[in-house]
């Protein structure tokens, strides 16, 4: 009787969300939510490998639903929870690519987040260490300045990342006065002697017309 109960309670909430106009992701949201805890299983089992093709799967199903998703993610509070567990996926990703060393992948993935969220601690943080281990300088003290603006309880869950972006941020400042200093020394070569020689060409054409 429970069961024909239930089937009935299912088939209601299913024609209500119908009639209101809004889709039912419950059978997405279970999907993901349980593709996730598979994947951070495989993860915490050091299976990178087979914990990354669990995610991606993930967000093959999510693809497959993603422009309905965009459609009512204003007016459908499920839209929320789904759009909450894509990011989670797409992040947990982007960590095993990290972990393994695979940085631009890792990069890819983050800068998706933040163009949906762009206070996503997580990706910040691993953006600023991405670009900080493929030596892009500039761009890892972008990153560091964002990470510098989250709020202070964000910060204090990456201890040791603000000391790393002020030690990044240093590093720029001397590789940027090293490339000044750089310019100032071949001027100083090269640039003065060519500034003479012009000169002196231009008043021997001027003394050579009179």
């Amino acid at each position: 009787m429970k069961e024909v109960e239930d089937m009935i309670t299912s088939n209601r909430t299913s024609t209500d969300n119908k009639i209101s106009g809004k889709t039912d992701f419950s059978n997405l949201i279970s999907e993901l939510t349980k593709i996730k805890n598979e994947g951070n299983s495989l993860y915490k089992e050091k299976k990178l490998d087979e914990a990354k093709k669990k995610y991606e799967e993930g967000l093959e199903k999510y693809g497959k639903e993603s422009s309905l998703i965009n459609k009512e993610k204003g007016n459908n509070e499920q839209c929320n929870e789904v759009l909450l567990l894509h990011k989670k996926i797409l992040s947990n990703l982007a960590l095993c690519y990290y972990k393994q060393g695979n940085y631009e992948k890792a990069i890819e993935y983050d800068l998706k987040i933040i163009s949906e969220d762009p206070k996503f601690g997580k990706s910040i943080v691993r953006l600023f260490n991405s670009y900080s281990r493929t030596n892009k300088i500039q761009q890892a003290a972008n990153y560091g300045d964002l990470f510098l603006e989250l709020d202070q309880e964000t910060r204090d869950k990456f201890k040791g990342t603000q000391g790393k972006v002020q030690a990044e941020k240093q590093k720029l400042k001397r590789i940027l006065k090293e490339e000044k200093d750089k310019i100032k020394k071949e001027f100083a070569k090269y640039g003065i002697p060519a500034l003479v020689l012009l000169l002196a060409i231009l008043i021997f054409l001027l003394f050579r017309k009179k």
